[in-house]
């Protein structure tokens, strides 16, 4: 059995919006499609494919990670953390699935007539061949594990020299051309599909793409109760805390886990008694926790540029979405040629996603909240 992540059990606040959840429910269907995944991958010896989670932040990706990480894990699987450079760099790969002799490659002047572009596919076909050699030693089936795979398109980009080494082994790997199983399972935010598809991998497998919403009410439900009764010793009827906290929520994972972090507390604090007083605390404390997330993730823009994004947008954010001329026709008539780019950025950082043919604020609450503070 690997040693993968452990929840510690002394919650640590600062990190409760990443990494493993401190009490997981729902996405059953996500989960069986990745165990029939690994079940169908290990029958057959060879093979694999790349297993895609998208969605916005605070939807609870890296949280459904460490879940599927666990469904190998039981199942003997070789498990390794990677970063982008794992996937083209034969160093970096060895280092993540623990080989202890590090590949070096030797960077030899042949003092021949050979021209550089010769030279140079020379060194990416030895490089090619070395990460596949890597990728199926061994014994064990392999999970690589990648999150935020949206920076292979940002950055963590590969550059030119490496570009054509990321596009052949991720190929390899989704197409299952190894000759061990080898799963790539990546998260990332909106636009992780469209940069996989520039290096190669532009289709994917029935169940093996899933597009992360908001928790199923009842799912929702569970989590809450867990922390009031299981963290914060709750004593009593749980039903009207668990009403409440659920109508700041809304599902979105990270503003659960947030809230009812703060209602456990609170609870561990006073006995595990539970007071309207009590209750009006902890929502408040969630309410600022809500809002500093938003601000974090738009500490790149200044408030032009994100008032002329909310006035874009409608009023409820259940309306249709946006279309994107719309919102770059404002945005170039305010800042030129950077509206794209704007627009880009926007993307990049998770505050705008593709809805059917236009764009929308990726979280309701964020958009409630950019409305009330930018909105005109």
């Amino acid at each position: 059995m690997s040693k993968h992540r452990n929840s510690s059990d002394r919650v640590n606040p600062a990190t409760i919006d990443r990494g493993p959840a401190r009490y997981f429910h729902g996405r059953e269907k996500i989960l069986s499609d990745f165990k029939f995944l690994t079940d169908r991958v290990h029958q057959k010896k060879i093979g694999g494919t790349t297993f895609l989670i998208q969605g916005a932040p605070g939807a609870g990706k890296s949280a459904l990670l460490y879940e599927c990480e666990k469904i190998a894990d039981a199942k003997g699987w070789k498990i390794a953390q990677i970063d982008g450079d794992a996937l083209w760099e034969p160093n970096a790969l060895r280092y993540s699935i623990g080989l202890s002799n590090i590949f070096r490659s030797l960077n030899i002047t042949l003092r021949i007539a050979l021209n550089q572009f010769f030279s140079a596919e020379i060194r990416v076909e030895r490089s090619q061949r070395t990460m596949k050699k890597i990728l199926e030693s061994g014994k064990k089936p392999l999970l690589l594990i990648i999150d935020e795979a949206q920076t292979l398109g940002t950055t963590s980009k590969p550059s030119k020299e490496f570009e054509s080494t990321a596009t052949h082994i991720l190929k390899a790997i989704h197409n299952g051309d190894l000759k061990k199983p080898v799963v790539l399972l990546a998260a990332g935010l909106g636009q992780t599909m469209e940069f996989l598809g520039l290096l190669g991998i532009s289709r994917f497998a029935e169940n093996c793409f899933v597009k992360l919403g908001p928790l199923s009410n009842q799912a929702e439900r569970a989590v809450i109760k867990d922390w009031l009764v299981r963290e914060g010793g709750a004593k009593g009827d749980i039903t009207e805390w668990i009403d409440a906290i659920q109508q700041e929520t809304h599902g979105w994972a990270r503003h659960v886990q947030s809230y009812a972090f703060h209602a456990a507390y609170h609870l561990n604090e006073n006995g595990g008694r539970m007071t309207q007083t009590g209750l009006s605390a902890v929502l408040e404390l969630g309410r600022e926790g809500r809002k500093m997330y938003y601000k974090q993730r738009l500490v790149q823009f200044n408030g032009d540029e994100i008032q002329c994004l909310v006035n874009c947008m409608p009023d409820n954010p259940l309306e249709p979405p946006t279309s994107r001329q719309a919102i770059l026709s404002s945005m170039t008539q305010q800042f030129e040629e950077h509206g794209n780019q704007l627009i880009e950025d926007f993307i990049n950082k998770g505050i705008l996603v593709e809805k059917g043919k236009g764009l929308t604020i990726s979280i309701p609450s964020m958009h409630a909240w950019l409305k009330e503070e930018y909105g005109t």
